[in-house]
């Protein structure tokens, strides 16, 4: 028994008796501190990209669209220096952006239509003012940032808000000229539609119009 225990204290003596070099102590040391950071790092960056989202409202809608207009818009503008205190552009300061945008307006009716009869199997559809129900980015190419350039002495020049630029003709008043240009063609669309409905019902039913404008 003796001998085995002095045999245990000299292999406790000669294990903690080994010299290990400081740059492999260092070397350990610094591998734990960069391991550590980085899985903090990745911990906080999956943390930070989550979404949370939350319902504002719910609203009965009664909207049909008639008409989809493809629309390709062209969108620019300028900044320059100013001298100060003044609207004056200093010389070779310009800076431009040339944006395309690419998206469908969506055309129909937000409210219900009124439909009276006008005697037997035979109805007025008055259908009420068309108006822009929304819009639909193309999805394979909905924006383009088509040119950007800045004159020689630039460098001071504000960077144009090329996001800005580009949803500024994404608002239902830019759109509301194509209701006004197409609205023959809505007007064919929402009668070809009504007729449809009312002929899935009986086929001997006859509709006339009347439109809100």
């Amino acid at each position: 028994m003796k001998r085995n225990k002095s045999k245990s204290k000299s292999l406790l003596k000669r294990f903690f008796g080994y010299k290990v070099p400081a740059w492999i102590l260092i070397f350990l040391f610094l591998s734990f501190v960069i391991f550590y950071f980085l899985g903090r790092s990745q911990a906080l960056q999956s943390e930070a990209n989550k979404a949370f989202s939350m319902v504002k409202y719910i609203k009965e809608v009664n909207e049909e669209v008639f008409l989809n207009v493809g629309i390709q818009e062209v969108e620019t503008q300028t900044n320059n220096t100013k001298i100060p205190w003044t609207n004056i552009g200093v010389p070779l300061t310009e800076k431009k952006a040339l944006v395309i945008l690419n998206y469908d307006a969506k055309l129909g009716i937000k409210n219900s239509v009124k439909v009276k009869s006008t005697g037997a199997k035979s109805y007025n559809v008055e259908i009420p003012e068309y108006e822009v129900i929304g819009i639909s980015l193309d999805t394979k190419k909905p924006y383009e940032l088509y040119d950007s350039t800045g004159e020689l002495l630039s460098s001071s020049t504000a960077d144009i808000d090329t996001g800005k630029l580009a949803t500024q003709s994404l608002t239902d008043e830019k759109q509301k000229k194509y209701i006004k240009q197409y609205s023959s063609r809505i007007d064919d669309s929402a009668k070809n539609y009504y007729k449809s409905l009312f002929k899935s019902v009986d086929s001997k039913i006859k509709l006339t119009f009347t439109f809100d404008r």
